[in-house]
């Protein structure tokens, strides 16, 4: 009996010592540094088990469990980054709040040892309002983020989604990357370009197009011209900015580059002639992701004209006047007591992927409505300057 028992005893031991310390290994982890930014306004952020809110105003750390706030007036950006040590932003994931949105992180985590073959886990919960997520691999480790609202639960690895949440139902839009909602025991997966709906107590509708876009080619894969075209800008006999293709994560960008320190104003950026009626519609969106990198001229220049990203719409309005507009966007200031006119683009953060969409042009655009979209540019203007773009988008419904 004594020699039964010791011999069932060591074939556990022999077995479960081994796997239960290589699933330690595999699935130990430790919290990822996760930190809120106020877009616009001041946001808040309620501390696990905290009844009073914390204003940001500034970027801020964020621990698992707590809560950020946006009112009518504010807009906030959540980003969790790869690695505490890293001497650039690399960022697993970034989620931008809208107006009047309230969302928990739930969990943030890394595997603690560099061998585990397991992902990075985020973890958020959308009470209300809209986001924008990001997510992308790094170091050919990926990351799963896990959204859920009061109607489904968003699971995805890879790619820009667009999630809205109020009492009654969640619109989940995919810009890029594929994702699986699910809701009362039902799951559909979108892809790029796709959108689905859940109702309260119901399951994930059909997927179906988001809308229209005029756009060919938004995502830079493969060969881009057509239908893009480069153009570039700059005083005779010096040397331009440079256009290229190249990969980020697991996204197609096009960058623009220029170093060479000679103080010289000019332009490099791809153009694309759209030459579409968009009469009889309601609904005309701009979007595109961006990622700055550096900007040698602080703020939007001298003239408040000369931005690392700019984008450009040529239009024909409703009277027959060939139009434009356009938007810049920077993130370094401008200096104290400098004499350049105040910048009219938007600041967004510096080193991180981050997806801007226009508002309603043919609301801000009311008094000359386009009727016909010409081209659409986009850019980097300046002195010197690099700086991404991808996913663009200029879509009717």
């Amino acid at each position: 009996m004594v020699l039964t028992i010791n011999l069932i005893a060591c074939c556990v031991l022999s077995v479960a010592v081994p796997f239960g310390a290589r699933r330690f290994m595999q699935t130990s982890s430790r919290r990822q540094p996760t930190f809120a930014t106020a877009l616009s306004g001041t946001a808040q952020v309620y501390p696990p088990d905290a009844t009073d809110p914390i204003a940001v105003t500034e970027p801020r750390a964020v621990e698992e469990g707590s809560r950020v706030v946006t009112d009518a007036t504010t807009r906030a950006l959540i980003t969790v980054l790869a690695n505490s040590s890293d001497t650039q932003v690399a960022a697993l994931t970034t989620v931008q709040l809208s107006q009047d949105t309230t969302m928990d992180l739930s969990r943030a985590r890394r595997p603690r040892f560099a061998n585990s073959t397991s992902s990075y886990d985020v973890e958020f919960n959308l009470a209300e309002g809209r986001i924008f997520v990001t997510a992308q691999p790094i170091g050919g480790r990926e990351v799963q983020v896990i959204l859920s609202t009061p109607q489904a639960q968003v699971v995805f690895t890879n790619g820009s989604f667009d999630i809205i949440a109020d009492g009654e139902q969640t619109q989940v839009r995919a810009q890029s990357g594929e994702a699986t909602v699910s809701a009362a025991g039902q799951m559909v997966s979108i892809g790029s370009g796709e959108r689905t709906e859940v109702a309260r107590g119901a399951g994930p509708a059909v997927p179906v197009s988001a809308a229209l876009n005029l756009i060919l080619n938004g995502s830079f894969e493969g060969r881009i011209s057509p239908p893009w075209q480069q153009f570039t800008e700059v005083p005779a006999g010096l040397l331009p900015g440079e256009m290229t293709i190249v990969e980020d994560g697991q996204r197609s960008a096009v960058q623009f580059t220029r170093r060479v320190e000679d103080g010289a104003p000019n332009r490099v950026g791809v153009l694309q002639v759209v030459d579409r009626d968009v009469q009889g519609y309601d609904s005309l969106l701009l979007r595109f992701d961006m990622k700055l990198i550096y900007q040698s001229v602080p703020a939007g220049g001298y003239l408040a004209t000369e931005y690392p990203v700019m984008v450009d719409v040529f239009y024909t309005d409703i009277y027959g006047k060939d139009l434009h507009w356009y938007q810049g966007f920077y993130y370094l200031d401008l200096p104290p007591g400098s004499t350049y006119l105040p910048p009219t683009g938007e600041k967004i953060p510096l080193g991180i992927w981050y997806t801007y969409e226009s508002p309603n042009l043919y609301d801000l655009l009311r008094e000359t409505r386009p009727a016909r979209i010409n081209s659409i540019s986009l850019y980097a203007s300046g002195h010197d300057y690099e700086s991404l773009v991808s996913n663009v988008a200029l879509t009717v419904r």
